[in-house]
């Protein structure tokens, strides 16, 4: 300001304050601020503006105050410029963020499928391997039992075959090798002393109660489905005891010439197979060395109705199965003595054959007793606990076959337990017997 501006106030040079006064000659300390006065200490500042040098400074601030906002609007368009740039990057790195991970979990779904599938390959293996395995044994078990196992013909199984065998259309060729050759035309060719053994095939994919229809070592059928669902059981339950079941069987086999083309082989193979309650006895066979003598007629036994507390233990509703042993007893006049057939069940009389009757199995037991074996035979027991009666099936001496000399015929032990204590044949007196049971011998009077 110049030194002619008259005192007042003017604006503060310094800035600090509204107003400060100058007094004509210098800016002095006083200042005011919205009316209100104050003191502050001035430092040598310049003197007040002109109106021209005002004007000069209005524009001056006005041409700072635009370049100012310019300046801001520069930086503010710079920051949002930034921002934006900054948001495009961060959206840039989320998104190669989410791309990582996509990529991440997919590499996971990725292994996890792959381990998922090796898994399931080696599952798959391991079945394969197991079932090969189980195969294999199967096999191997199947060929044991054809060709290592004692047969055990399965009892009432040597009559006419009447049991049809499914499947012989797929097996026509190991048929006319049990018969010896294929039939010429219209030739039948029947072979009706056949044995076959029954085999379980629990491995079938078909049917887990299959049962193999095996004759001469060649697999000639199946028992029917129905027929193979009850009987397979008790087929492995002899297997198991170390036994390979074996039935009576017929084959019938034909060439017919086709309508419309080379002849057609047919075939038909039967089995002699019994009831599945006369399939296996309801007691263990004799612990001493044994034979059993071949399945024939009935024969009623005599005397039993003095040994019901002896039959009731196997008596059931319908007819039971059991293995009896023969031994001979002596009966008859003091003058005219006998030999007679008695029957027991586990070391227990159950009575005996009459005097006739004895006569076709005395040669047999005397037989086996000669090689230190007990004879031994199939007994039937019908009725009930208090009135029962034992009916014996076994082949007389004169009928008995050639092969059934050539080894014991023995019977699987099922039941596993001990057999009754058998009473020695020395101490039997059968004279104390009768007179205490009242059974009289068929040659008295």
């Amino acid at each position: 300001m110049s030194k002619e501006a008259p005192a007042n106030w003017y604006a503060d040079p310094t800035g600090r304050h509204q107003y400060r006064y100058w007094d004509g000659a210098r800016w002095t300390d006083t200042v005011a601020d919205n009316g209100n006065q104050s003191i502050d200490l001035l430092v040598p500042a310049a003197a007040p503006l002109t109106r021209r040098e005002m004007r000069q400074q209005a524009k001056a601030d006005a041409r700072a105050q635009k370049e100012a906002e310019r300046e801001a609007k520069r930086l503010q368009e710079v920051h949002e410029r930034r921002v934006r740039e900054l948001a495009a990057k961060q959206a840039e790195a989320a998104r190669v963020l989410a791309e990582q991970q996509k990529r991440t979990e997919q590499e996971a779904a990725a292994r996890a499928a792959l381990e998922r599938q090796e898994a399931r390959l080696r599952a798959e293996q391991e079945a394969r391997a197991a079932a090969e395995r189980e195969a294999r044994e199967a096999q191997d078990r199947e060929a044991r039992i054809i060709t290592q196992y004692p047969r055990f013909r399965l009892p009432d199984s040597s009559g006419y075959p009447t049991t049809e065998v499914a499947g012989e259309f797929a097996r026509i060729d190991a048929i006319h090798r049990v018969l010896g050759r294929a039939p010429r035309i219209d030739q039948e060719l029947v072979n009706e002393n056949l044995v076959a053994l029954l085999v379980p095939e629990p491995q079938n994919a078909f049917d887990r109660n299959a049962v193999k229809v095996v004759i001469s070592g060649y697999h000639v059928g199946y028992l029917e489905k129905e027929v193979a669902a009850i009987t397979q059981p008790i087929i492995r339950r002899i297997i198991d005891a170390g036994y390979a079941p074996a039935v009576g069987a017929r084959i019938w086999a034909v060439a017919r010439r086709g309508y419309d083309g080379p002849a057609k082989q047919h075939a038909n193979v039967r089995l002699a197979l019994t009831y599945t309650h006369l399939m296996t006895p309801r007691n263990d066979p004799p612990h001493e060395a044994y034979s059993i003598l071949p399945w024939a007629s009935a024969l009623q036994v005599t005397g039993e109705e003095h040994h019901q507390h002896v039959l009731a233990e196997y008596a059931t509703e319908g007819d039971s199965l059991v293995i009896g042993t023969l031994h001979v007893i002596h009966g008859g006049m003091a003058k005219t003595p006998k030999e007679l057939i008695e029957v027991r069940l586990d070391g227990e009389r159950v009575g005996q054959m009459t005097p006739a009757s004895s006569q076709h199995f005395l040669p047999t037991v005397h037989h086996l007793a000669a090689q230190g074996m007990t004879a031994a035979a199939w007994v039937t027991i019908t009725g009930s606990a208090i009135a029962a009666q034992a009916v014996l099936h076994a082949t007389k001496a004169h009928e008995l076959p050639t092969e059934w000399f050539e080894a014991p015929q023995t019977a699987p032990r099922l039941w596993g337990t001990p057999a009754r204590r058998a009473v020695d044949d020395g101490a039997i007196d059968d004279a104390e017997i009768r007179s205490q049971m009242r059974e009289p011998m068929w040659d008295e009077p």
